[in-house]
Parts: structure tokens; sequence; C-alpha cells
């Protein structure tokens, strides 16, 4: 049950308190917060993008939508409240939202976490773990910097084209990536990563070589092999 708007002085000046329902949870707000940092500070993990400085802005990655008392779907990072009210904030039908959301922002963007300096600190590996989504390659986890990168050492590590998701033990250990997870399959991540390759001296046969010990029985390791081909082309 939801009670009327209280006020409460502090040496501030006068704040306007809401009571808000978040799923079971009863809860008093200042007015004039955003959804997204009440659900926050009360324990409600919602994923979201906004945040991050130079790759998001305002409401454009639609990873915080919380549903209404009546069923609408609102970015929780821009609703402010002002009344009481009541909001699902997490549920298997926001999740799946999220899910397919975040699948789609990954889609669009451009994946070379081996020169990122937000590796092993990337926001949207954490992202992917919690929605439960795959594609992003073992560097955005590696915890060495991109000028300490093996590969730089003339170490052959296959981190570029292996999905992340071991965080990164063999990195932690000293060791190279061998490719135990499997694969990335996104073609464009393949691409960039071979050319990357080849700008460090390596050859790709060897590369291909090493992919092979682990991923020869699976029908991912076709595409692999004609993305090499085709960075192979590229000097013809």
């Amino acid at each position: 049950m939801l009670f009327r708007k209280s006020v409460r002085k502090s040496w501030l000046g006068v704040k306007y308190v809401v009571k808000l329902k978040l799923n079971d949870k009863e809860i008093e707000a200042e007015k004039g917060k955003t959804l997204l940092e009440i659900a926050l500070e009360n324990g409600f993990d919602i994923p979201h993008l906004c945040m991050l400085k130079d790759l998001y802005y305002g409401t454009s990655c639609r990873l915080c939508l919380v549903m209404t008392s009546r069923g609408k779907l609102i970015p929780s990072c821009y609703y402010r409240v002002s009344g009481n009210e009541e909001f699902i904030v997490d549920s298997p039908e926001l999740r799946e939202i999220r899910r397919v959301n975040f699948e789609l922002i990954l889609s669009y963007h451009k994946v070379e976490c081996w020169l990122c300096n937000r590796k092993n600190n990337c926001k949207l590996m954490d992202i992917s773990r919690k929605l439960g989504v795959e594609g992003l390659p073992v560097c955005s986890q590696c915890p060495l910097a991109p000028e300490e990168c093996l590969l730089k050492k003339g170490i052959l590590c296959l981190g570029m084209i292996t999905l992340s998701g071991c965080d990164a033990e063999c990195i932690i250990s000293g060791g190279q990536c061998w490719g135990c997870r499997g694969p990335v399959t996104r073609e464009d991540i393949l691409e960039r990563a071979f050319r990357r390759y080849k700008e460090l001296g390596f050859d790709l046969n060897d590369v291909l070589f090493r992919a092979e010990i682990f991923w020869n029985s699976l029908k991912e390791f076709e595409k692999i092999r004609e993305v090499v081909e085709k960075v192979k082309g590229d000097d013809k």
C-alpha cells in the first residue's frame, strides 16, 4: 500500500519524499531522483550504459527499461519520480527484453578489445555476464594493458578470436590463451583480429594451426578458415 507524499527537513532545506513500490519492496525516495538511481540504491541491479563516458548517452542503450503498474515500458535512467508509484524493475520478461536490446548493441559495436584501454574493466563484459550474452573475445577480460599484450611480444595468443567467459585464467597465470572456451563467430570481429595478427607479424597459417587444435571438430571452424583466406587475399 502506498501513502501520501511526505516532507523531510534537513540543514540543506526541505526534501520532498514519495513512497514507491519496486517489485514487492516498499521504499521512500526523494522526489526528482531518477528511478534508476533509486533502484540501484535499494539493491536492484539494473543494467545500464548511459553513465559510461564517451560510449552511450541519455536513453540510447534501452537496457534499464522498467515496467509501470499499467504495463508501460519506460527508461529508468530518464524517469524522475514525482509521486507515489509502483514499478516492476526485475522480471523474466524484462530480462529477456534487456538481453535482446543488448545483443543489438553488441551487433553494432566495433569490437577491438585488444586495443581498448577499458579491457579487464569492461562494462560491456559485465553486462554480457549478467544477461547471458556471448560474443566478446577473451581480450575484453585480459588484465594486460594494450601496450603489454602478449602478441606484441611475439607470443601467439588466441585471445582475440576466443569467446570470453573463462575469467582469463591463462593470462592471469602468465600464459597465453589457447582457445579452450571456443571461437568467436562474428565475422567482422574475426576479420579485425586476423588483420591484427598480420600487423604484428604472425603467419596466419600458424594461427590457424593453433586454433585447429581445439576447434577442428566444430562447424564454426570453417567460418574461421574462410575469414583467414579472405584476409590473406587482401594483399593480392
